[in-house]
């Protein structure tokens, strides 16, 4: 499928691009984060970022790539879910700050309801 462009506000949308998609991708990282604040305390052995970042590296890249997602979606809650992407990045980076992963379950929610909206719109 060839990707949706419209000239005027410059709104490209993906085919893979869907609240379906954003939902699994916040979900994923942020269970990566707590998996990753468990297993590695940098701040009390700084030695253990080489090792962590080691294994989660790859993470960072699918963290930007949810927060493009996030801003190719139209919606209403759409600097929500930007907001959020942010959030799911700084939780799952190896030196950053497991209380931003506290941030995603509430907006997994308002996904999940503007889904559902979204389905019985069209039934």
């Amino acid at each position: 499928m060839c990707p949706a462009v419209f000239a005027g506000n410059l709104n490209y949308q993906f085919s893979g691009d869907s609240l379906q998609k954003l939902y699994a991708e916040l979900h994923y990282l942020r269970e990566v984060g707590i998996e990753i604040h468990q297993k590695y305390d940098v701040k009390k052995n700084p030695d253990q970022l080489r090792f962590c970042k080691g294994e989660y590296g790859f993470i960072s890249t699918r963290a930007k790539s949810t927060i493009g997602i996030a801003n190719r979606l139209t919606s209403p809650h759409k600097d929500e879910y930007i907001a959020a992407g942010w959030k799911a990045y700084e939780c799952s980076q190896c030196s950053g700050n497991i209380e931003a992963c506290d941030a995603v379950p509430p907006v997994l929610e308002t996904i999940k309801a503007e889904f559902k909206e979204k389905q019985n719109a069209t039934e």
